[in-house]
């Protein structure tokens, strides 16, 4: 799957792009059928806020199962997060995400840069792909269009002291099953509750610059159990993010 030479220029310029029915019928009815089964046998983690739980979801789900890791490194979806990084990519970690339908929170604003512990950030970006039908009730992303070129915060946690990004205008992004949004780590978004019937199931793939090294002061491990955590424990500032553990793409 190629881009349109306009589509990555937007990207650029704007932080986030979606791209429609980058999964076939056949094969997302597969991942979504282990999506569902690894939610129900799997440990989640939480992330609770002060309106609720906003989601929970599987860590590292590429490790966990064949079908995600297929996921993880789809061609398609490959071939589009290295159009849009302009370079050679490597897979960082992938996030089975649940929004429950009942009692869910909003996803706060927030960047993803700060979260993420790696040196070569600026080409890091995080592919998002539905797999249930997500429009603007179920908790579809809104996307600040240009703020991963303001000079925010890493850890960003409201717009009222940002008036570069609260009076800017927002775009909110529904799917429908098969589509994906690619957004840079550095671009503004959040997401609404879920006030509809159905789950919403997606998963998130973070890709990395291929000579991405690990960078501690952004390490924020206190509480977590999964795999990549223990694994970047291990690691000192500086350490190449490469091997079978942080592989390439494509």
């Amino acid at each position: 799957m190629n881009l349109d030479a306009r589509e990555a220029a937007r990207y650029r310029t704007e932080g986030y792009l979606k791209v429609p029915q980058v999964l076939e019928a056949a094969e997302l009815a597969e991942f979504l059928e282990e999506a569902r089964a690894m939610l129900r046998r799997r440990e989640t983690f939480h992330w609770p806020s002060e309106a609720g739980m906003v989601m929970d979801w599987v860590a590292g789900a590429e490790l966990e199962s064949r079908l995600m890791r297929r996921l993880a490194l789809h061609p398609r979806v490959t071939a589009i997060a290295e159009q849009l990084a302009g370079r050679p990519l490597r897979l960082f970690k992938s996030e089975l995400l649940r929004k429950e339908r009942v009692g869910s929170a909003p996803t706060p604003v927030h960047v993803d840069e700060g979260a993420l512990p790696i040196h070569g950030a600026p080409v890091t970006l995080t592919a998002w792909v539905a797999l249930v039908d997500v429009p603007a009730a179920r908790g579809c992303m809104t996307f600040w269009p240009g703020s991963h070129q303001l000079a925010l915060p890493e850890e960003l946690q409201d717009l009222a002291s940002h008036p570069e990004v609260a009076f800017r205008p927002h775009v909110t992004v529904p799917l429908r099953a098969g589509d994906c949004t690619f957004h840079d780590a550095r671009t503004v978004h959040a997401a609404n509750k879920n006030e509809t019937d159905e789950t919403r199931i997606s998963l998130a793939t973070v890709y990395m610059d291929a000579e991405a090294s690990f960078d501690p002061r952004r390490f924020h491990g206190e509480g977590m159990t999964d795999s990549l955590t223990r694994h970047l424990s291990t690691l000192e500032a500086g350490h190449a993010l490469s091997g079978e553990r942080f592989p390439r793409i494509r």
